[in-house]
């Protein structure tokens, strides 16, 4: 190390002495700390960029302006050797190369006294985000229900002629609802229910609360009343 002090020294030797090179050579097992500071910058591209942006008149993509009130969230930041890149989770495909999985999870429940009104009744009360969505019947659901509710937030299931001569008539139609555009329940007719969720910790955690109120609002006055 001592010689190559001094040949780097030499090599330096005809620079001003405003430029005057310093050689430090430490010696052996001599603890080095070296701070480096250096801003690290991330760069937003994919779907994320597209709503953090606006289009200037006349300007390219590459010229659009980010807007100073723009929000940032449920992003994720990936790190490629010393590069850092903020994407959607819906980019990490294309962007990243990395496989996203998703984990659908479903709980079913049959609560034979409590009925629509009171579940939507409940649910508004606890969580007051409660919509109706599409329902998305499964083989082995609703079988005899009319081809043309498909794209409907119900089913109707009809029954056949009675064995008294009497015309068919309709049973309470099958209904899915969203809570918070997280847990989705699908009740049909004879209390049966199903809960299904997109498997994280938060999702994990509403629909947790979502089937504790159901089984709490079965045993209550209204639904006894109700019963």
């Amino acid at each position: 190390m001592t010689r190559l002090k001094s040949k780097l020294l030499s090599l330096n030797s005809t620079k001003p002495v405003h430029l005057k090179t310093k050689v430090f050579s430490p010696a052996n097992c001599e603890e080095l700390r070296i701070p480096i500071r250096t801003a690290k910058t991330a760069k937003v591209v994919g779907r994320l960029a597209e709503r953090l942006t606006h289009a200037l008149p006349g300007a390219s993509q590459q010229q659009q302006q980010p807007r100073d009130d723009a929000l940032v969230s449920g992003a994720v930041l990936v790190q490629h050797d010393l590069r850092l890149s903020l994407m959607a989770p819906e980019d990490l495909h294309e962007y990243a190369g990395l496989t996203t999985t998703t984990i659908t999870c479903r709980q079913k429940i049959t609560l034979a006294a409590v009925g629509l009104d009171l579940i939507r009744w409940a649910l508004e009360g606890a969580f007051g985000g409660v919509a109706e969505a599409p329902l998305r019947e499964r083989k082995g659901y609703d079988d005899d229900a009319d081809d043309d509710d498909d794209d409907s937030s119900t089913a109707m299931v009809k029954r056949s002629t009675t064995p008294d001569g009497t015309p068919p008539y309709d049973l309470p139609r099958a209904t899915r609802l969203l809570i918070m555009d997280t847990v989705a329940l699908t009740w049909r007719p004879g209390g049966e229910m199903e809960v299904e969720w997109e498997g994280n910790m938060t999702n994990d955690w509403m629909a947790d609360a979502v089937l504790c109120l159901l089984l709490q609002i079965e045993g209550s006055p209204a639904a006894v009343k109700r019963e």
